[in-house]
């Protein structure tokens, strides 16, 4: 486990891993065509489905609401039928291009991006306010990391910093379900 992911365990505290599950994953990819980072699907077996900070959300591929694969699919589908001005429209799934990793109600999307020909991953954000791209090169922790302190790892003049113990919520499994915050451990900023 890179150093990156046990900071951000440590700020978030424990998640339960209440949906982990190898089989889902290996569906999961089987469909992406590619293999996810390992700290990001340890991340997610551990949270999700959770909201962090009251924006950023993530989901879990084995669930049935809040699905992984279906958000996928979804975002896939979204940009794919978005208006881009005349402009070829930003390639999303797998083999090299972006998948998508979470989601947002800050008007960003955020994937995870194999670089060519290597088999390291970037996150790269994509701003609809903004109309940019902006590829951070790292992992998915470090990237994650770094917005949870308030660096600006989304676009330039970007960032998102909540001071205090990091706000946590599982996303509700049925409609009758209701979220219920809580909060990491103090993190002294």
């Amino acid at each position: 486990m890179s150093d990156h992911l046990l900071t951000v365990f440590a700020m978030l505290g424990p998640g339960g891993r209440r949906f982990a599950d190898p089989q889902s994953w290996a569906r999961l990819e089987a469909e992406i065509g590619t293999q996810l980072p390992p700290e990001y699907k340890e991340f997610i077996d551990e949270y999700a489905p959770i909201r962090v900070n009251s924006h950023l959300s993530f989901d879990h591929p084995a669930t049935e609401r809040w699905n992984l694969l279906e958000a996928i699919r979804q975002t896939e589908q979204a940009f794919r039928d978005a208006d881009w001005d005349g402009l070829p429209h930003p390639d999303t799934g797998a083999d090299g291009v972006l998948i998508p990793a979470l989601s947002t109600d800050f008007g960003f999307h955020v994937f995870l991006r194999r670089s060519p020909g290597t088999p390291d991953w970037s996150v790269v954000v994509h701003d609809r306010d903004e109309g940019g791209y902006w590829e951070h090169a790292m992992g998915f922790a470090e990237w994650l990391h770094r917005h949870l302190i308030g660096e600006e790892v989304i676009h330039p003049n970007g960032t998102y910093f909540y001071p205090g113990p990091v706000k946590l919520e599982h996303l509700p499994m049925s409609p009758s379900e209701r979220p219920v915050p809580w909060h990491g451990p103090e993190r002294g900023m």
